[in-house]
């Protein structure tokens, strides 16, 4: 079954979507160039590719339903709340999705949010969303030399190396329809490993996962 998960930092704070759109775009675009040269006519340069887009409608319902696939369901001004906060805090989204051959992990940002509410179907908010994919960067660190002749040189300053860090634990949130071997396979390539995963989050019952659970994967 299909889930769609928003949250904040490793997960540790979110919510499954509670309706499931009827469609997820992926806008996966190039940045090629292309130039016109005297005596050679057109040319075009292969550049990286700009930053997926993820892209989807759906809508908060007020009340319970069939067609509520979340197993826990919170008033429409929740959902908006939250949203409403991460961008206001300038906050990276993790975007979960998961039973599908698209399966998603990753940080993302928030390109747009729109929310409608339509008649007849009072309480219920309708929305919008368009999540980019977040890419890490750093600024470096530029010293101006200037000579006797009033020009500048700019140099870069050579830093000195940093300690060893100790690499970032990686965690999983469990959403709906999770179970320790699908992680264990997912993350280690062997569903056999869920062992380990249960011996490192002190999990005395694997058959026993809930969704929102944050495991440590060795």
């Amino acid at each position: 079954m299909y889930k769609m998960y928003l949250g904040i930092n490793e997960g540790e704070e979110g919510f499954v979507l509670p309706v499931l759109p009827e469609k997820i775009e992926f806008n996966e675009s190039g940045d090629n160039k292309t130039f016109d040269i005297v005596n050679l006519g057109e040319v075009s340069t292969i550049n990286k590719p700009k930053l997926t887009q993820i892209s989807f409608e759906s809508y908060f319902p007020k009340n319970i339903g069939p067609y509520v696939s979340a197993e826990q369901l919170f008033s429409p001004n929740v959902y908006i709340s939250k949203i409403r906060e991460w961008r206001e805090k300038e906050q990276r989204i993790r975007f979960i999705f998961t039973g599908s051959p698209l399966d998603i992990n990753d940080l993302f940002t928030i390109e747009s949010f729109k929310l409608t509410e339509k008649g007849g179907e009072v309480g219920d908010i309708h929305y919008s969303i368009e999540l980019k994919a977040y890419r890490p960067y750093a600024a470096r660190k530029i010293v101006m030399d200037t000579k006797g002749n009033n020009t500048s040189k700019a140099k870069v300053e050579a830093k000195p190396p940093r300690p060893a860090e100790k690499p970032k634990q990686k965690t999983h949130t469990v959403v709906s329809g999770d179970t320790l071997w699908h992680i264990a396979k997912r993350y280690l390539g062997d569903g056999a490993r869920y062992k380990e995963i249960a011996k490192i989050n002190n999990i005395k019952n694997p058959n026993l996962i809930y969704p929102g659970q944050v495991f440590k994967i060795p």
